[in-house]
């Protein structure tokens, strides 16, 4: 009797200086946005009409520069059904967009990620927490995209599970 496998994993994107670029202009151009509305409320505090529409307008800029700060959390989720392993990318830890689904039965390689480490591949799937730590990347012919790469950070469990999955050709020999 064949057993079900199910798993999933989350792992946290880590920010690099182009988050860390973003989210300070962001909040430069919210708070200068905010001192402009809440200048013109005074300035045109006898045209009542003006004066609060500005400042009713204060509390969304604050909301919408929330709502983009959110935006700029992403997650990877990695989840995998028997021969199948689908990625998914979670922005603002809400909003979910299947990025690929590998037929693990396709599957060439499963190693861990080195700096010296070089793979040809027509697609190559960022899934990682940009540390690279633990790194691991898969290699998988797909039937429309050609050799598929994936750079990915799965915990020991995971890594234990997706072995399993794999052909013995693609197998990682060490743990």
């Amino acid at each position: 009797m064949k057993v079900d496998i199910f798993i999933e994993q989350i792992v946290e994107r880590r920010p690099d200086a182009q988050v860390y670029f973003f989210r300070a202009l962001l909040l430069v151009v919210a708070v200068a946005l905010i001192a402009l509305l809440f200048t013109v409320a005074i300035m045109f505090l006898g045209l009542v009409f003006i004066s609060f529409t500005a400042i009713a307008a204060i509390p969304g800029v604050a909301w919408l520069s929330n709502h983009f700060l959110k935006e700029l959390t992403v997650e990877y989720e990695y989840i995998l059904t028997n021969k199948e392993l689908d990625i998914d990318k979670i922005t603002g830890r809400r909003k979910r967009r299947r990025m690929f689904t590998l037929d693990l039965s396709n599957a060439e390689k499963l190693d861990l990620y080195a700096d010296d480490t070089v793979v040809e591949a027509g697609v190559t799937i960022s899934a990682h927490d940009n540390s690279y730590v633990n790194m691991w990347y898969l290699v998988v012919k797909h039937d429309s995209h050609g050799k598929v790469v994936l750079m990915f950070n799965p915990n020991k469990v995971f890594v234990d599970k997706l072995n399993g999955m794999l052909p013995k050709r693609a197998q990682c020999l060490y743990k």
